[in-house]
Parts: structure tokens; sequence; C-alpha cells
């Protein structure tokens, strides 16, 4: 259904036809997010040869404020206003609700701390959290949509049909946001911060059976597994009831500005991947979340590039 869109807009031949048929925004925010990688790639020649393990370090958090407005300028585009605002005010409110009782209470995650490192805090949670929650959000719901061809449409007729659809897409763009989480948290917790750029991560109290080894700077090593449950579940909950209550038919589908969030995924792996494997430099077991992060978002990543080809090659397009 998505090709037949394509072909239908004058894209889905070739690569250098959707180009054109591309609007000038839509190049500039695509070449956006290429600058992301050329800017990690670029570093990576610099730290690699020297083992300056906190070059890549600092590249990994690089520009996820510009990476959050890109996915807004995104959801703008393809979902409109009143969706953007639904979709990101809610996410906003629950993951910060979640956070509080997270910081605070111990709920959802496992008991952890926040430093001052990232900056203002709302009740012991940074606010940079909350913009950092909408990236992943965001780019797998619409990665789910994007390789169903959903285009945001309601896909059963019926009440009970639409809440099961809703469970299911939600749920599977649940599960890739926590697979990018395995790698986030052992890159953002590792003690490594500390001893190679003197900044304090957060930190867990007890730690967890999810690599235990982990080097930390404070508190006990691991994550509890508590937090990938939480991870799994707070995203079903913001997109549940947004599939529910809120979603309605893109505006725009089937166009090259489609493979933004799938772009912006890569990155998130590309950019943490490399900074894993350098920080196993001096924590072997940096080496674990590398390779967990490979075959839990790489199979997602991999399946966006066989979509990319599929749509935008004469060689792979389907017949007819």
């Amino acid at each position: 259904m998505a090709v037949d869109v394509e072909r239908a807009d004058g894209q889905g031949s070739t690569l250098g036809a959707a180009i054109k048929a591309s609007s000038r925004s839509d190049l500039v925010v695509i070449c956006v997010v290429f600058v992301f990688y050329i800017v990690a790639t670029v570093a990576l020649a610099f730290s690699w040869p020297g083992r300056k393990v906190g070059i890549q370090m600092e590249i990994g958090g690089f520009g996820m404020t510009i990476l959050y407005l890109t996915c807004l300028w995104h959801s703008v585009k393809v979902r409109g206003g009143r969706q953007t605002i639904a979709f990101f005010g809610l996410a906003a409110g629950i993951c910060l609700f979640a956070e509080i009782m997270g910081d605070n209470y111990n709920w959802f995650f496992g008991a952890y701390e926040y430093t001052e490192t990232l900056g203002p805090r709302i009740a012991g949670v940074p606010v940079l959290i909350v913009a950092l929650w909408g990236v992943p959000l965001y780019c797998a719901f619409m990665m789910v949509g994007w390789f169903l061809g959903l285009g945001g449409r309601r896909w059963s007729a019926t009440w009970y049909g639409h809440v099961i659809w809703s469970a299911l897409v939600a749920f599977s763009s649940a599960m890739i946001v926590c697979a990018w989480d395995l790698i986030a948290d052992p890159f953002c917790v590792s003690g490594l911060w500390m001893q190679v750029n003197g900044v304090k991560p957060f930190w867990w109290w007890d730690g967890g059976n999810y690599l235990p080894q982990l080097l930390v700077w404070k508190g006990a090593g691991g994550i509890p597994i508590s937090n990938f449950v939480g991870w799994t579940f707070v995203p079903f909950t913001i997109l549940f009831l947004f599939c529910l209550l809120f979603r309605r038919p893109d505006k725009v589908s089937g166009k090259l500005v489609n493979i933004v969030p799938w772009l912006i995924y890569g990155y998130m792996y590309y950019t943490f991947i490399w900074g894993l494997l350098e920080m196993s430099w001096l924590d072997p077991g940096m080496v674990q979340p590398a390779l967990i992060g490979t075959f839990t978002m790489g199979p997602v990543i991999v399946l966006g590039l066989v979509k990319v080809v599929r749509d935008y090659s004469r060689v792979l397009a389907p017949p007819g």
C-alpha cells in the first residue's frame, strides 16, 4: 500500500526521483540528521586512533535537543499541529510523572538518583530527560507505522478491534524504545563519566542483575530488570492512549521525509555503539551492551534499510 502511494506521488521508482519530489524543507531536515552522522564519524576518526574515550562519550549525547526539535518539526509536517501537541504533550506529562515517582519513590524503574549534571530539575528530575524520552518514543511509533504502511489510519471498524490494534502498535513501539534503553542506560550510568570527563552520571542505589559488573562511580553496579519493565510499560501507556484517543490519518505518507524517524533511531544506535566500544578500553564489560544493542536495535534498523531499498530502487521494486 505504501509503495502505491509513493508511485502516485511520483516517487518509489528511484531515490533520485524521491529527492526531486521532496520539498526544500524536507531535504534540509534530512540533511540535518545526516550532519549528526558526519559529526559522530569525524569524532570517531580522532578518538579511535588516539584512544581518547571522552570525545565519543560526549558525542553520544550530542544534540538531543536538536533531535527533539527535529522530531517536533517532522510531526507537524507529517501528522499536523494538533496531533503533535497531543503526542508530545501526552509524552511529556506521563514521562515527567513516571520519572518523578521513580526518582523520589522508586516506582516503575527501580531505585536511582539523578545528579545536577543534566541541568535544571523539577522535583529532582532533569527537564532534559523529558525531551530525551520524546525522541525514541516518536521515532519508534512512526517507524512501526512506516513499516506497516499504516499512515495513522484506523484499521478496524469496531471499538474492540481499535483497542486491540492500538495495543499492538503501542506494544511493538514500546519494545523498540526499550531496545534502545538496553544500551543507553549502561552508557549513561557508567562510572567512566566521572573517571574520564569528571562528570557525575545518575546512579542506582542497589544496582541490579543487568550487567552486574558494570563500573559505577556511586551506588551499586548493574541495572535492575524493573528499569526495562518500566521502559516498556511507560511508552506502551503513552502510545496506547495516543492511538486510542488522538491518532488521525497522516497528512504526508509515502514521501522521502517519512524516513527521518528511522534515520534518527539509526543515529542513536550508531553513536552509542561507538561510545560503548571505546569505553570498553577502560571497562571491558561495555562490550556486552554493545553486543546486546546490535541484536536488539539492529534488526529494526536493517528492516528500515530493506524498506528504503525496496521503495526507492528499481532493482528490488515490486512488479506492477
